[in-house]
């Protein structure tokens, strides 16, 4: 989410934004390797039975999933606000600037990966952006209590599915017997055109997924990022210890939350049943873990502790979007570039795992030589010059 328009609270913001993108390449890695519903619903995958792939989904589902694609509504709430602080021609041009994620974002939806998120988050920030100047305590109730709102939601719809009993087995749920899981995954394999149709459907699926059941919590999470910026929480200005203690409490809760509903999953084999306690639990410990992370980020930010770690991501948080773009199309020709020369549906969920490691490290490399060098990176920089409609300059040399 970059230009951004002010200094204050900047390198904090940076870095938890450098964090958010390194999360979501851990979060969506296993949708780049696996069709959607063998990365959704692991056990319809055939190397779910093995330990190490079952601690490495783990892991995943623990730490990032959904942990990361909630901070980032709460950045681009902050965003907003901070956009709306400032007077034109920094400030002002929401619209232009969504207008022209969401085209962005649709394009790489159908075309290149089904999950992204700027086009259904740049929708619900053209809609949040009207609360940037509501009252501090009228941001906090209703995004708080869009958030619940969802979070109740989704649990209710998890309620209702564990009345079809446990009898009825994951594949019928979703309607994708190993038959049609083999065919998608040769569909994939045989290259980036044939995967086009497949990728176009379960682009759609996803955003009336995201706008329907979650659309709601997003902007909610955009009002909470407005509130984080108004009540003055990325400021230096807070007490380090405001920041140890609550992001401690935060994890403290949040980790046993989330970590019991992936493990309680794996043990029921994901039954129905069990799906209620384990979404109410995975959501609220999400939510507490992404409090814990931002705080004891902009604790380390504040105090200097490991300012090598922090000053990695504030450079990456400057080029979130290149970075976002250019990983995930990295990663849609590495699984499903060239026909039967891809590694779509080969390498287990371990592996995915080490490879969206590796891939952070190069983002974080690539970010590192990157911004000393120029104002922007390539795609913010071209995002710019379809906003103010004017020429740009990239290097930071440049007269």
């Amino acid at each position: 989410m970059t230009p951004w328009p002010v200094a204050r609270a900047r390198s904090g913001y940076e870095a938890l934004l450098g964090l958010c993108l390194c999360g979501l390449v851990v979060a969506s890695i296993q949708s780049y390797g696996q069709i959607w519903p063998v990365s959704v619903l692991p056990s319809l995958g055939s190397d779910f039975a093995q330990p190490i792939n079952q601690i490495a989904w783990w892991i995943i589902e623990t730490l990032f999933t959904p942990v990361f694609a909630i901070l980032l509504a709460v950045l681009m709430g902050v965003w907003l606000a901070g956009l709306d602080a400032v007077a034109p021609p920094a400030g002002g041009q929401q619209w232009g600037r969504l207008s022209w994620l969401l085209l962005a974002g649709l394009v790489h939806a159908y075309v290149f990966w089904f999950a992204d998120l700027l086009a259904v988050y740049a929708i619900a920030g053209l809609i949040a952006a009207a609360g940037a100047r509501l009252r501090l305590v009228t941001q906090i109730g209703l995004g708080g209590g869009l958030v619940v709102m969802t979070v109740l939601v989704l649990a209710g719809g998890a309620a209702l599915g564990g009345l079809m009993g446990d009898t009825v087995t994951p594949a019928t749920a979703l309607g994708f017997p190993p038959e049609r899981v083999a065919e998608l995954t040769a569909t994939y394999r045989a290259g980036f055109l044939a995967r086009l149709p497949a990728n176009m459907g379960f682009a759609l699926m996803q955003q009336l997924i995201l706008i329907v059941f979650l659309g709601g919590g997003i902007i909610g999470a955009m009002l909470l990022g407005m509130a984080a910026w108004r009540s003055g929480f990325l400021d230096p200005e807070w007490r380090p210890q405001a920041y140890g203690l609550s992001g401690m409490v935060a994890l403290g809760i949040g980790l046993p939350l989330s970590g019991w509903a992936s493990l309680t999953g794996l043990s029921t084999g994901f039954a129905p049943s069990a799906l209620f306690a384990t979404s109410l639990a995975g959501m609220t410990g999400a939510l507490c873990l992404v409090y814990g992370f931002s705080a004891l980020v902009l604790l380390a930010c504040q105090t200097g502790v490991a300012r090598p770690v922090t000053e990695a991501l504030a450079r990456l948080g400057r080029v979130w979007l290149s970075g976002y773009l250019f990983a995930s199309i990295f990663l849609v020709f590495l699984f499903s570039g060239l026909p039967e020369l891809n590694l779509f549906g080969l390498v287990p969920r371990w592996g995915l795992l080490l490879m969206a490691l590796g891939v952070n490290a190069g983002l974080l490399a690539a970010a590192w030589f990157w911004v000393p060098r120029y104002r922007l990176g390539p795609a913010e920089w071209v995002w710019l010059v379809l906003v103010t409609r004017r020429r740009q300059s990239l290097r930071r040399d440049a007269g």
